[in-house]
């Protein structure tokens, strides 16, 4: 039986706009403008997944759904810059990146 999450994506950054892409093979793929309003989609789970979350095509975070134990774990090597929390099936992901700008 699936099993619906709902993602909830934030910028949380001090720029006006993040370029997000997300995406998991059969469950999602998109590439969307984040702004200071959040974006949800709801997705429905029937086996084991990873979704990939890009900001910027700079930050990236891995999550990893595990099926038999209805359970989350996630990877960034930018842990400063995006975050993942899980609570029921509300699945929160924010990203604080904002581009260096030129000197």
């Amino acid at each position: 039986m699936a099993r619906n999450k709902t993602l909830f994506i934030y910028n949380t950054s001090k720029q006006k706009e993040q370029e997000w892409s997300i995406y998991s093979e059969n469950v999602i793929n998109k590439s969307v403008t984040v702004g200071s309003i959040r974006k949800t989609y709801t997705i429905s789970l029937s086996g084991d997944a990873t979704i990939q979350f890009g900001v910027n095509d700079t930050v990236y975070l891995r999550a990893e759904y595990n099926y038999s134990t209805d359970s989350w774990k996630s990877h960034t090597d930018t842990p400063k810059e995006i975050n993942f929390t899980v609570s029921g099936s509300a699945v929160t992901v924010s990203s604080s990146y904002s581009p260096e700008l030129p000197a």
